[in-house]
């Protein structure tokens, strides 16, 4: 599979930040749109864990 070499990746495309924003935004965890066993969907759980551990807000 070639990569574009004009794409740009953002860190808004991550699938870690993509789960941070989803618990921010009061979506469920199982709102993940990443495929079971997949890294982008471990990833993505992750930042939704993390973004509603008490150490996170404030």
């Amino acid at each position: 599979m070639a990569t574009d070499p004009d794409a740009t990746v953002t860190a808004s495309d991550s699938a870690f930040i993509q789960g941070r924003n989803a618990r921010l935004y009061g979506k469920p965890a199982d709102a993940c749109p990443y495929p079971e066993g997949s890294g982008d969907r471990q990833a993505w759980l992750q930042a939704w864990e993390e973004a509603g551990a008490p150490e996170a807000e404030g």
